[in-house]
Formats: structure tokens, C-alpha cells, sequence
């Protein structure tokens, strides 16, 4: 089967208008992209195949002149990086997600892309839902690195099918799963589901976000960020986790998952003992992949069917505004940044085009996604061909969490989350006393940032 190009674009733009342009070609007329300080730029990102971005570096230096340095950071990645920009720390160009940038940006530290002097061709080849997503105050804060829906449902189709369930089985939403979870249980499979309760500080914080989200809640407005999680028994936040307190009681779900990092995660998947997982969307080429996949060919995902799944997730490639480097490597540092987060000196997007190619991480430009190389590289990575219209419509349903992420507390609440989920799930916490307590922690940080009066 193949997509046609109105499909695809929905897929491109989750739900954007602005379909099937023509890709934007050549540079800002006063756009040079060859380094000219002679001063080194500190690149620094997570660990994810590092072997890729170093090659994209190594092609920028020995192109362009450059000196990038390129490393990895592991741990508490936007702890750290608060950390060495408080500090001053030689750092350059980073990996953030939205949330992130917006505590960054109010930190004082990034020199948003705004500044850049082809901003306005960047925005132009932007979907209008994620210029919005990554711009702040007005301002366009970084360079796409990654788009994606982070909880989409997966489904081991091999060990469903054995279960006696088909795709006219397929859940329509959370409670629905929940439902489906205990009779896979009781026909013998010891863990059905794999949930997102993973240790990363976007483990099991942002599986409670996304659920919450999906049932129909918010967790603060989106623009006054007062909190409006509700104690509610029939509400979204009630319900989640009155659903997580049966799991973890009646052992449905392994205790080591709240160990795990995202590759063991990842892994645990991929080994063929579960049939459901909240997964990043991407990696549904991950796991129909035979040298890396039990489930090769059998990886398939639930369909949109009224409700969403998962959040957007996605990260920029940001900025700083380094105090230490002179004036000369402030604009080497712009020139890396353009060529690597948009477009080389051929005027082709190489890195967002290399990431589609080689991991299926999609794009925020459009001249990526509705070119015919990624049209091609989608309808080769999913198992069965209803897995395209799958795809397109689950991205295009995927809610954003703006209330939590476009505000300058994020990271902190972010944090108190997931410590307190952790403490919640393995100690049998009350839901009542666990929404009040979120609740009351919005207000502090709303208080403590003097947001909303």
C-alpha cells in the first residue's frame, strides 16, 4: 500500500493545514555557514546513536572549518545541563525538549534561534502546531532535532493473536486496555502490558501526563497554569491511578520496570513477553527489525478510535548565549547550529533528512516529511500496510501538554512528579491525598514564579 500525499501530510503536520509545499531550497542571502573564528563550539546531547551525530559533525568540521567538539551526557540530562549553564560551563549548542527550553530561556541562558538571520525561512518550513510548540514569549527558541508520540500504544500482534484476540479486538481507549489486560491475564500471559513507569525523567512522570491527557484531562490550564487535576472519581486524574494501584497490587506489572533506563525499556519490549507498551512511535522500527526484535514483522500499534495516545514529544537543538566565548564564536556558534539543526550549505536539510533515513525520527520542517524519500522510508518500516493509516492518525491526535511545559517550572514540577509517583505506586499512596498533593505543588511553583497573581 502507499500513501497518498494528502495522507502523508496529515502524518507530516499532525493535522496541519499547510500540506504538500514545495521544499524550501538555497539560504539567506547573507547566511555563511563556514566557521571563522578559529575558536572551539561545544556541542553536548544524550546518549542516543552518538555514532550518527559524530559523523554529522565530523562532515560540518571538515567542510566548513569548524571546530565542534562534540560529547554525550549521562544522568539527570536537564539537571546537568542547568547546572553547567548556571555555571558558565563551555557549552555552546545543546539537545533540549520544549519544557526545558523554556526554563533555560527564562534562565537567561539560551540565545533563541530567533536571532538567527534566516529565521524567517526556518519558520516557513516549519507546521504551524510545532512553531508553536517550541516558541516561547514570541520567540522561536530552537532547531528541530525530533518529533514524535511518546506512549503510543504498541501491540505484540504475534502473542495477542495467540491469546485468541484480533484487530476487531483492539482497545479503544484506557479503560478498554485496562479490561483487556486482566483477561490476557487470566488466559496465562504473567505480564500483558509494559507500562512507561520506567526510571528516566520521562519515565513514569509523563506516562501519568499522557494518560491523564488522553482521558480528556489537562493538568493545568494552558495558559494561566493553574492546576486542574480533579479528585473526582470519574475523573481522568482518579482514574489513572486507581488503574495503576490495581496493577501494581495484583503484580500485572514487573517491578524492575521501575528500575529501568530507557534502553533496558526499550529491550524489555522488544524481547516478546508483553503485548501491550506505551513506546515512542518511532520505534515501531525498532522493534520489526529482525537484529533487534523478537517480534520482528508483529510489532503493530492500537489505531486511533476517538481517543488519543500518547504526548508529543520532540527536542530542539538550543543555543547559549555563553558568557566567556568572544563575539566571532558567538557567530560560529550561529553557523553550526543553522547548518546542523536546518539546512548545510547545498541548501538541503542533511541532518533532519539523515535522522528519517536512519531512525525514523520525523521532522518539524516540512520539506522533510512530505518529501518522497520519507513517504518511501515510512511504508518500508511498519509490519502490515494498516499500520500507515494507523500511524497518521494517532500523530495527528497527539495532544500537548502545554500547561506543564510552557512555563518556567516545569522541570521542578516535573521532578516532584515522578519521585512521588515512584513513592505512590510501590507504597500504596491514596489518590485523594496524591491529586491534592499535585495540585498544591502547582500552586507553590506558581507562587514561588509569581504566575497568575
Amino acid at each position: 500500500m502507499r500513501m497518498n500525499r494528502r495522507e502523508f501530510g496529515i502524518l507530516a503536520g499532525a493535522a496541519s493545514a499547510a500540506l504538500a509545499l514545495r521544499p524550501l531550497r538555497g539560504r539567506a542571502a547573507d547566511m555563511d555557514l563556514r566557521a571563522a573564528s578559529g575558536e572551539t563550539v561545544y556541542f553536548r546531547g544524550w546518549q542516543y546513536k552518538t555514532d550518527i551525530v559524530q559523523s554529522n559533525v565530523d562532515r560540518y568540521n571538515r567542510e566548513m572549518n569548524g571546530k565542534v567538539d562534540y560529547a554525550t551526557v549521562t544522568g539527570d540530562y536537564p539537571a546537568i545541563m542547568e547546572q553547567q549553564l548556571i555555571a558558565g560551563a563551555e557549552l555552546d549548542v545543546l539537545y533540549a525538549n520544549p519544557a526545558t527550553a523554556v526554563r533555560y530561556f527564562e534562565g537567561g541562558w539560551v540565545m533563541p534561534a530567533e536571532e538567527l538571520p534566516n529565521v524567517a525561512d526556518i519558520k516557513a518550513d516549519m507546521f504551524a502546531n510545532i512553531l508553536e510548540a517550541w516558541s516561547y514569549k514570541g520567540k522561536l527558541l530552537g532547531l528541530s532535532y525530533f518529533v514524535s508520540t511518546r506512549g503510543a500504544m504498541h501491540v505484540n500482534l504475534k502473542k495477542y493473536g495467540e491469546a485468541g484476540f484480533s484487530d476487531a479486538d483492539f482497545p479503544k481507549n484506557w479503560d478498554e486496555l485496562y479490561n483487556q489486560v486482566f483477561k490476557l491475564k487470566d488466559k496465562g500471559i504473567e505480564h500483558p502490558l509494559l507500562p512507561h513507569w520506567l526510571n528516566e525523567w520521562f519515565g513514569i512522570s509523563w506516562a501519568f501526563v499522557f494518560e491523564v491527557l488522553n482521558r480528556g484531562g489537562q493538568i493545568a490550564d494552558a495558559e494561566t497554569h493553574k492546576p486542574m487535576l480533579s479528585a473526582d472519581e470519574n475523573g481522568p486524574a482518579y482514574k489513572t491511578l486507581a488503574a495503576w494501584k490495581r496493577l501494581w497490587n495484583e503484580k500485572l506489572v514487573p517491578e524492575e520496570v521501575l528500575t529501568y533506563n530507557e534502553s533496558a525499556y526499550i529491550d524489555a519490549y522488544a524481547s516478546g513477553r508483553y503485548v501491550f507498551s506505551p513506546q515512542q512511535l518511532y520505534d515501531l522500527e525498532t522493534f520489526n527489525r529482525k537484529d533487534r526484535s523478537q517480534i520482528a514483522g508483529q510489532a503493530s500499534l492500537l489505531p486511533y478510535q476517538g481517543q488519543s495516545w500518547g504526548l508529543l514529544d520532540s527536542a530542539v537543538y538550543l543555543m547559549t548565549n555563553r558568557k566567556s566565548r568572544s563575539a566571532a564564536a558567538t557567530e560560529d556558534v550561529k553557523r553550526f547550529a543553522d547548518w546542523y539543526g536546518f539546512k548545510d550549505q547545498n541548501g538541503d536539510i542533511y541532518v533532519g533528512n539523515r535522522w528519517m533515513q536512519e531512525s525514523m525520527l520525523f521532522s518539524g520542517y516540512k520539506s522533510v516529511m512530505n518529501s518522497e524519500a520519507t513517504r518511501k522510508r515510512m511504508e518500508g518500516a511498519l509490519a502490515r500496510p494498516e499500520d500507515v493509516k494507523a500511524v497518521l492518525d494517532v500523530y495527528a491526535a497527539t495532544p500537548y501538554p502545554k500547561g506543564i511545559w510552557a512555563v518556567v517550572w516545569s522541570e521542578e514540577f516535573n521532578t516532584w512528579l515522578k519521585e512521588s509517583l515512584m513513592d505512590f505506586v510501590t507504597n500504596d499512596g491514596d489518590i485523594g491525598d496524591f491529586i491534592d498533593s499535585a495540585n498544591s505543588k502547582m500552586e507553590d511553583l506558581n507562587r514561588k514564579y509569581k504566575i497568575g497573581g
